[in-house]
């Protein structure tokens, strides 16, 4: 590898790989928390999961059938 070719990797190439996996994981992040409190129910609390998983898949499932 030339000093051209090492010095493109180390200072675009490794950085751009940093900055991609990083920007995945925070847009992941939000989704799980944003499916969490979507699970959490009505009170916003975890003692409501039933009541939040049947909220969360009865909106899943009226968005779906809404694009199908």
């Amino acid at each position: 590898m030339t000093d051209l070719q090492s010095t493109i990797f180390v200072f675009v190439v490794l950085p751009l790989i940093f900055i991609a996996i990083w920007t995945y994981v925070f847009f992941y992040n939000r989704r799980i928390k944003a499916r969490i409190k979507e699970i959490e129910g009505p009170q916003g609390h975890l003692d409501s999961v039933e009541a939040g998983i049947a909220a969360a898949t009865a909106k899943r499932s009226a968005r779906t059938a809404i694009t199908r």
